[in-house]
């Protein structure tokens, strides 16, 4: 693992992008203490939350809507 300050980050951003690239990832320091990571890029999964309809419809149905509720709630609010 790559450790660089702050200014030498700043001054050396190709270096540090050369380096994650060779090994993965570069630590930025500030008074010698970590304060971010540069890491290789990887693409955001095709879906990114997990399959919840089975569980969506396990739930059981609220007698009044919920959604007719809130709409009460603001009505009675105005």
């Amino acid at each position: 693992m790559e450790r660089a300050g702050i200014r030498e980050a700043r001054q050396n951003l190709s270096k540090l992008i050369d380096e994650v690239r060779q090994r993965g990832e570069v630590v930025i320091t500030e008074r010698g203490k970590p304060v971010a990571r540069l890491v290789r890029y990887a693409p955001a999964a095709a879906r990114p939350f997990p399959d919840r309809s089975a569980l969506r419809r396990e739930m059981p149905v609220l007698e009044p809507a919920l959604s007719a509720t809130v709409i009460e709630d603001r009505e009675d609010r105005f």
